[in-house]
């Protein structure tokens, strides 16, 4: 069953099959998650939307015609049910919350230096984009680690192509600023510190 492509669980989902319901759900359920965490920027809310989202799934399925490929669909149904729950709630804007997910970069095996200062430039790049408005960390997100391309962001967010080129732009452009405001505060930190020893 494992072996299936999700259009065919997907087909296999339609004749009743609740075992091929489960390989679909185990296969996409960590990055549906982790979409919807980067949206909410809160764990429980992020659990309980993404066994709502597959829920709807179950009962969408029938609307899924192939015209585009069952990831796109499912990360736009996604983005979909997300959107009208924050409108729903009217939240107020939030305070980023730095989470710190293995994997986001890959793990990739280093000596002890270089990996602690890998992971230190990790989490200062998830809170710049914890910190970024919506509609630049969402895009960039699905551009840089789900690999959407331009038009599959575009099925995604039901945004014209234009809109996706122009905020996934601005949006490095943003992230790539406060970086470097990120690395010139601390540089700037670390002259003072070293000046303070030296004149103690």
């Amino acid at each position: 069953m494992e072996h299936l492509t999700d259009e065919q669980l997907v087909d296999q989902i339609r004749q009743g099959d609740k075992e091929a319901y489960r390989v679909l759900v185990e296969r996409h359920s960590q990055y549906i998650y982790t979409l919807v965490y980067r949206m909410i920027e809160h764990r429980e809310t992020a659990e309980d939307l993404t066994q709502d989202i597959f829920i709807k799934l179950y009962r969408s399925l029938g609307q899924f015609r192939g015209d585009a490929k069952f990831t796109t669909w499912l990360y736009r149904l996604t983005v979909n049910l997300v959107t009208d729950y924050r409108r729903s709630q009217r939240r107020k804007p939030y305070e980023a919350v730095l989470d710190k997910v293995k994997g986001w970069f890959g793990n990739r095996q280093e000596e002890p230096e270089a990996m602690a200062l890998q992971k230190e430039e990790q989490e200062t790049v998830q809170r710049i984009l914890a910190g970024l408005p919506d509609k630049y960390r969402l895009i960039l997100y699905l551009y840089h680690f789900k690999q959407l391309s331009y038009q599959e962001i575009a099925e995604v967010t039901q945004l014209p192509l234009k809109t996706i080129e122009t905020r996934l732009y601005r949006g490095k452009a943003l992230l790539k600023q406060k970086w470097q405001e990120v690395r010139q505060h601390e540089q700037t930190s670390s002259e003072r510190s070293a000046a303070a020893k030296v004149f103690k």
